[in-house]
């Protein structure tokens, strides 16, 4: 995955975190996330929001990973109830972690090479 434009407004919101989340240093909105430790079970994989494409064939959103980080942008601690009831009713699962799919990956990856 590269970026193509404004690539300069992008900056790394937690560098110590395993997925580098690129979001822009004006808007505060998250655009992909990096997995750069080659010792990570996802190594090499970049979760883009696919909602942000204009173009067809992306797969629809399926749960909203990491919710609670907004409140690094700014959105209000208390607020949080309100945003994942606000996302559920929407159809997107809240996580503060990954999904049971992605967490399901990760064992396996384990598993595998242990």
């Amino acid at each position: 995955m590269s970026v193509t434009a404004n690539a300069d407004k992008l900056a790394i919101v937690d560098e110590s975190a395993a997925i580098q989340r690129h979001a822009c240093r004006e808007c505060g909105t998250h655009m992909y996330g990096r997995i750069e430790n080659t010792g990570h079970p996802f190594h090499g994989l970049d979760f883009i929001h696919t909602e942000l494409s204009a173009e067809k064939g992306w797969s629809a959103p399926e749960f909203a990973a990491f919710v609670s980080s907004i409140i690094e942008s700014g959105a209000a601690p208390e607020s949080m109830g309100d945003v994942r009831n606000t996302l559920k009713e929407l159809g997107l699962e809240p996580y503060d972690c990954l999904s049971p799919v992605l967490m399901d990956a990760i064992a396996t990856h384990v598993a595998s090479n242990g």
